[in-house]
């Protein structure tokens, strides 16, 4: 890994402190630091009068001690006399409130006076640091989305909604025609008349997602105009912005991402589960394919506060991350905050400044990683041969709908990923625009849009020989969050062979002690055989109505009106595969078999002898074994190994708890 550090406040901890502090980092291995994202109001604290001696006096310190700087723009917290003297750049909430100022991220992304504020000082910024050579990276506002304030209503947002909507629809009746308008009378007649829609359900589903998709461009806009700036003035430095959160965000980073130099990521993994990390990790390398991403922020402490982390658990994080393909580890941050929101937030120091336990144990990971790195040289990406397909648009209409909210789309698409995971295999994390050449299975976890373009694609992976897993409400819905008005699946019916008539949530208020108010959830069985194995589970989500037409049923529903209809299908077209799961919430065991089947059928190797929680991550010809368990793991090896870190005895591999291996795979002997 090539950057390892920490998040600096020199603003706020003051200008004595910064050589002692840049001492320190060098001691701890830290060799870049992120700065600034919140310092607007000490780099201008009055409209056009800047102070920027304390981050040259900062920026030169950390030179000085070898350390790189990572730049961040400071848009995410703006000044109050910005705020105060120009409130049309402060967010409007959906019940017309407008933000106060001392939050976060409670600007307008839409306000031309904002923008026009930004760009000075973003200018500014890049045209003062980018002549230092050790600024190699500029981090662009901070974590950018919706999810802290919401999406801004203002009047000025309301107009840009409408432009937008003429822009996509060109006239209303087209958008009327697009969003069904027509029951319960809810045509338009101007476009002024549109306003946005709540993101909460309780307005049309087509209007709902149309403002998703409006405040997505908008904000991704805004946070693009920035990189586009500083680029005129540092045309070498890595430029892109930091994504908190999982792969379901409210930000198209698709879009965002494919302007930006790498992926950034803000990472804690105490906050998800394993599984889950290693899903967002895969999402990560997956953004920019072929380039390494960089970790932005990660935890010193457990971002939790609920309990402390094992001393070797940091270095198992970082390491899995590095496996993963990440070339930046960066810690928030250098120093518990004696003040703020998020003062109990650990950070390698304590609130003293002193260097305790969280920091030696960075150091002696940083340290270990400084080590051990140069003996792996440039490794070749971590690579898959499964693609799982991710829609923002498909997630966006889950979320805008009433009653579809009973399936959550991020969870059906983790419970699919964890059993890859628990077979000790990674995904890429693709959108249905990406190239499906280099794959052997692609699983489409209940993508209930596909465009023509995408179905065609799949047709070809297909036919060539490659292995479909299409699960649950497949290709149903026109992108406006409409039910089309024929069988499903409408574009893919040929490929997996059957007809999709609707389909059944499962939750239930038509017993005699049930009602709206008093519903029951509620599964439904199915059996069947694959290959050649009994095998039985049930579903909780949701069910389908299937009919075949060329395709075979592997299992079928045992209970209630499904009961003998196809729940598992599998369909041959050239010389591939097709297999469609018509259920949502399928249990672990119907999982764990239906996964075997298919990944049998793609012919990918997958381990069972490991336990579910140690990763097994492959690049180029060094293999990571990553044991994120509190305990002991012994494990045999099938290939001649060296250690490159840990230890080898007798053929067999000793993790220790949150213990790191690194193995080398040494070339077959051959004979002279």
């Amino acid at each position: 890994m090539k950057y390892l550090g920490c998040a600096y406040y020199p603003e706020y901890w003051g200008r004595e402190r910064v050589e002692t502090d840049a001492h320190l980092m060098r001691e701890a291995g830290i060799n870049v630091v992120r700065i600034g994202e919140f310092a607007w109001c000490s780099l201008e604290p009055e409209e056009g009068v800047y102070t920027f001696e304390w981050l040259h006096e900062c920026v030169q310190s950390l030179g000085r001690h070898g350390i790189h700087v990572i730049l961040c723009t400071p848009t995410a917290t703006p000044p109050a006399w910005l705020t105060d003297s120009y409130p049309d750049t402060r967010l409007v909430n959906a019940e017309g409130r407008r933000l106060d100022h001392g939050e976060r991220r409670h600007y307008c992304y839409t306000s031309d006076t904002y923008w026009r504020h930004t760009a000075r000082i973003v200018d500014r910024l890049a045209r003062e640091f980018s002549p230092y050579r050790h600024v190699i990276g500029w981090q662009i506002d901070n974590e950018p989305a919706m999810g802290e304030q919401g999406i801004c209503h203002c009047e000025n947002c309301q107009a840009s909604f409408q432009a937008w909507l003429k822009n996509k629809y060109i006239t209303v009746d087209h958008l009327n025609d697009q969003w069904a308008t027509r029951f319960w009378s809810m045509d338009y007649t101007a476009w002024t008349q549109i306003r946005l829609g709540q993101t909460k359900g309780k307005h049309t589903p087509s209007r709902a997602l149309d403002t998703r998709r409006f405040a997505s461009d908008a904000l991704g806009e805004y946070i693009i105009k920035q990189g586009r700036l500083i680029r005129q003035h540092d045309a070498d430095a890595v430029i892109s912005t930091n994504l908190n959160g999982d792969v379901f965000t409210d930000l198209d980073f698709y879009k965002v991402f494919a302007t930006m130099d790498i992926a950034m990521k803000d990472m804690y993994f105490d906050i998800c589960t394993m599984d889950t990390n290693a899903m967002i990790l895969d999402q990560f390398r997956s953004f920019k394919p072929g380039k390494p991403f960089w970790i932005t922020e990660t935890g010193a402490g457990m971002c939790g506060i609920g309990r402390p982390s094992h001393r070797d658990q940091f270095k198992a994080w970082m390491w899995s991350s590095y496996a993963h393909g990440a070339d930046a580890y960066v810690v928030f941050r250098w120093r518990t905050c004696l003040s703020g929101q998020e003062q109990e937030l650990e950070g390698l120091l304590e609130h003293s400044g002193h260097a305790g336990h969280r920091y030696r144990k960075a150091q002696e990971a940083f340290h270990q990683m400084h080590r051990i790195a140069p003996l792996l040289g440039d490794l070749p990406p971590l690579t898959s041969p499964i693609a799982m397909v991710h829609d923002y648009d498909v997630m966006w209409a889950y979320q805008s709908n009433c009653i579809q909210k009973v399936v959550n789309y991020g969870e059906n698409f983790a419970r699919l990923y964890r059993e890859l995971y628990r077979k000790h295999l990674s995904a890429d994390v693709i959108a249905p625009s990406a190239s499906l050449d280099k794959y052997r299975l692609v699983i489409l976890p209940t993508l209930i849009m596909i465009d023509p373009p995408f179905a065609q694609r799949l047709q070809q992976f297909v036919e060539k020989g490659g292995i479909l897993l299409a699960q649950g409400q497949i290709d149903m819905k026109d992108r406006n969050s409409n039910f089309l008005g024929e069988q499903a699946p409408c574009l893919l019916q040929d490929l997996l062979g059957v007809r999709l008539h609707g389909g059944m949530y499962l939750f239930s208020a038509v017993e005699a002690d049930e009602s709206w108010t008093r519903q029951t959830h509620f599964t439904v069985g199915m059996t069947g055989e694959l290959d050649g194995k009994n095998v039985s589970g049930s579903a909780s989500g949701w069910i389908g109505d299937v009919g075949l037409t060329s395709g075979t049923a592997l299992l079928t529903f045992d209970e209630h009106d499904y009961q003998g209809q196809p729940a598992i299908t599998e369909n041959r077209t050239g010389n591939g595969i097709s297999i469609f799961a018509a259920a949502i919430g399928m249990d672990e065991a119907l999982l764990e078999n239906l996964f075997s089947h298919v990944l049998d059928r793609a012919g990918i190797a997958f381990r069972t002898d490991i336990p579910e929680h140690v990763e097994v991550l492959q690049r180029g010809r060094f293999a990571f074994v990553i044991n994120h368990l509190n305990e002991t793991v012994h494990l045999n090896l099938d290939s001649d190994y060296t250690a490159i870190l840990g230890d080898i005895t007798s053929g067999k591999l000793i993790l220790k708890p949150y213990g790191v291996t690194i193995l080398e795979q040494l070339p077959p002997v051959t004979s002279s």
